[in-house]
């Protein structure tokens, strides 16, 4: 058993411990199938247990939803950014083929699954600190607001940091004509919006008091993520907070 876990397990700490030595991997092609298979089983685990504590404070049978997924929601958005990271590779002249593109946006979502596993004692709280299932309809529409906020900052920063861990080492890689910053953060730009439309297609994860639980909603294709936040979220949270 524990050779099976270093096995599968050593990718995914070498991109913390060693990223030069990741790089090196990466650019020779050497073990990138090992290390995107370990790279998706680490981040479906992160998720699910970010997940299960993402959706507590609503009710069990949610947090089991969103255990469920949560890991679909990174997975989704990872394989979606490799197609539109690998057109942009490809536009920018980087030279990187496709798989070692995949092995880049992998890795770079298997850090954002290390920052939300830390920090899932500290979503925990958020949580858990909301008001009771029995208080005013007004409490309980902030609680949900502030938490949907907190969760969306979280993830956000998770997902920045995952693309700035790998960022100093992208010029190793690709050729020497490549506009390396602006390849970057046309990835930043895609991880984005993908992650956030594909969230608002997947709601709900924080859970509204006012809707029965469900998997998905039944107009989970209807509007936007940007419109529901500009329009509900935010103004919502500073008019009470005013």
């Amino acid at each position: 058993m524990r050779a099976w876990i270093n096995k599968y397990s050593s990718p995914v700490i070498r991109i913390l411990r060693d990223r030069p030595g990741f790089w090196r991997e990466l650019k020779r092609g050497e073990d990138t199938g090992k290390t995107i298979g370990s790279l998706i089983c680490f981040i479906v685990f992160s998720g699910a247990v970010y997940g299960a504590v993402l959706a507590g404070w609503r009710s069990p049978l949610l947090s089991l939803y969103v255990a469920v997924k949560f890991p679909i929601l990174l997975l989704g958005t990872t394989g979606m950014v490799t197609l539109l990271n690998w057109l942009s590779a490809t536009i920018f002249k980087s030279g990187l083929t496709f798989r070692q593109v995949l092995a880049i946006t992998y890795g770079s979502m298997g850090v954002a699954g290390w920052i939300l596993l830390g920090l899932v004692p500290v979503t925990g709280f958020f949580t858990y600190a909301v008001a009771p299932s029995g208080s005013a309809p007004q409490t309980l529409r902030l609680s949900h607001n502030c938490l949907l906020l907190t969760h969306i900052i979280i993830i956000a920063v998770a997902g920045i940091v995952g693309n700035r861990a790998l960022r100093q080492g992208l010029a190793a890689v690709v050729a020497p004509v490549c506009a390396t910053g602006k390849l970057y953060w046309s990835w930043l730009a895609a991880f984005a919006l993908v992650g956030c439309q594909l969230s608002w297609i997947l709601r709900p994860f924080v859970g509204s008091p006012f809707y029965p639980v469900v998997f998905l909603r039944p107009d989970c294709l209807e509007r936007n993520f940007y419109e529901f936040v500009f329009s509900e979220v935010i103004p919502y949270v500073l008019k009470i907070g005013g």
